[in-house]
């Protein structure tokens, strides 16, 4: 779990201290006539220069690896004996990887490494075709991605289709060949109304009473373990604005942590690119309202987050498929990493097409949009143990007043390494400051192109930090590390 302040007795007081100002100044350069497709050139003039000032928060423990992704469907599908699958694993440095990931739980028999999916109707009337395939995925290929990343395994478990001894079995074998068992997952979006979850959880009660069965069990058997439930960040329907409250009413004294997805569906039809991302940090305002509703002593797991279906297929050409994207994917990992009450994400997902995926899938997945930011931000947390959240006074804001540019720092036994996003269209330029991991002499990698670029028409720079430091519009700056950058084949 992560923590911002002590303990007393189960009960965690999450408070950010009074920012110190630190020394150094950010200066805004006003580029006049940048558009929001991205000018990355701004004007130099002196009447364009705004003084901002640069703050560091109080620094928030990190107990857990935080930046992962999922496997599910194109993942477990993947050949992970060819070496350009592992290349890219390894390449992302993920802290963290569901398995197997997604709805694909909910059918997944362990033991073959295969999915048995019936055809199922959604609470909305829709139809969904039975999905049944051996993909060979055994706890063995686990075994070897632990190994050769040392990524940590988030189960997800079969409640709806296997049995707890089936399950239990698959945590024992897992820990027999040395993979850890840290984090379990009990099942996947149950309070959606699809057929085959009613038919087995008809009621939030029904559930809840399942977990409160199965996570004493796993529990004895694995006494460090932390156990998550499944709680729902959507309410719309009955079923959804029950389920939490029921959840904690029957089996809240069992699991330590509630998991929520998040699929941002923007609200408007055209927006353009700083009021979509402005729009992020509303939807995230909303998300910890639901986040909130939980005591304090549950930590929040997005085992699941990219956009919905609209937000990847709006725009010209599609958003999922531009730079827009990648933004988007950054900007949220910054907002969770910055939340006391997240304890890991994992992106949906690993492998798959080049909307959704952090790779594309196939022998020689290449970085997708998605992929190329977020690489930024699971380099950047690795070993760390703490983050220090960064805010910039008088910058540039997005509409409505939201947050222009981001950033944080990771802080571990490698060093201190800091993230910064600059979500407007125009220049930021900064000096370096105490406390902030802006030092000169330290390494420094960006990615910047137009909102509407795909990954062919990314723009990726290196140096070494001087006394400033300037962030192009609509860019991602990672000072202290570098950034894998995959051949292509």
């Amino acid at each position: 779990m992560r923590t911002a302040g002590l303990q007393t007795g189960d009960t965690f007081d999450f408070m950010f201290q009074k920012m110190s100002l630190v020394a150094g100044v950010v200066v805004a350069l006003l580029a006049a006539g940048c558009s929001d497709a991205g000018a990355t050139t701004p004007s130099a003039s002196s009447e364009s220069m705004v003084t901002v000032g640069v703050q560091a928060g109080s620094p928030i423990a990190l107990t857990a690896p935080i930046n992962g992704s999922n496997l599910d469907y194109a993942g477990v599908g993947q050949d992970f004996a060819a070496s350009g699958v592992m290349t890219a694993v390894r390449d992302f440095q993920g802290g963290t990887i569901r398995y197997p990931g997604g709805a694909i739980s909910n059918y997944w028999d362990w033991q073959n490494g295969s999915l048995h999916q019936p055809a199922t109707i959604s609470g909305s009337g829709r139809f969904k075709p039975a999905r049944t395939r051996d993909y060979g995925f055994t706890l063995q290929t686990l075994q070897s991605i632990v190994r050769e990343t040392g990524t940590v395994p988030v189960f997800d478990l079969n409640l709806l289709t296997s049995n707890l001894a089936d399950q239990l079995q698959m945590l024992h074998t897992a820990q027999n060949l040395g993979i850890p068992v840290r984090y379990v997952e009990l099942g996947n979006e149950f309070y959606l109304g699809i057929s085959s979850y009613q038919k087995v959880f008809p009621t939030a009660a029904s559930y809840a009473r399942t977990v409160a069965k199965w996570a004493p069990a796993i529990r004895a058997a694995f006494p460090k373990v932390q156990i998550a439930a499944v709680g729902s960040l959507p309410q719309s329907t009955g079923r959804e604005k029950s389920w939490n409250k029921t959840l904690l009413a029957i089996a809240g004294a069992d699991i330590n942590a509630i998991t929520l997805h998040d699929y941002f569906a923007p609200v408007g039809r055209n927006l353009n690119p700083m009021q979509f991302l402005a729009e992020v940090q509303s939807n995230w305002l909303s998300t910890e309202q639901v986040m909130a509703t939980f005591p304090s002593r549950y930590r929040i797991w997005f085992t699941e987050f990219n956009l919905s279906r609209q937000g990847l297929l709006g725009g010209r050409p599609a958003r999922g498929i531009t730079w827009l994207h990648g933004l988007y994917a950054a900007e949220s990992v910054l907002l969770f990493d910055q939340s006391p009450r997240v304890q890991l994400d994992d992106y949906w997902d690993l492998f798959s097409n080049s909307f959704t995926g952090a790779f594309t899938s196939g022998l020689a997945p290449q970085p997708t949009v998605s992929g190329s930011a977020l690489m930024f931000l699971t380099s950047a947390s690795t070993q760390a143990v703490r983050v220090t959240p960064l805010r910039f006074s008088a910058a540039p804001t997005l509409p409505g007043g939201a947050a222009g540019v981001i950033g944080a720092s990771f802080s571990g036994p490698i060093g201190t390494r800091t993230v910064l996003i600059n979500l407007t269209n125009r220049a930021i330029t900064m000096s370096d400051g105490t406390s902030t991991g802006l030092s000169p002499r330290a390494s420094l990698e960006s990615i910047t192109a137009a909102p509407t670029s795909t990954v062919s028409g990314l723009n990726r720079t290196t140096g070494v930090l001087g006394t400033r430091l300037t962030l192009p519009a609509y860019s991602i700056t990672g000072v202290g590390f570098t950034v894998p950058t995959p051949a292509k084949a």
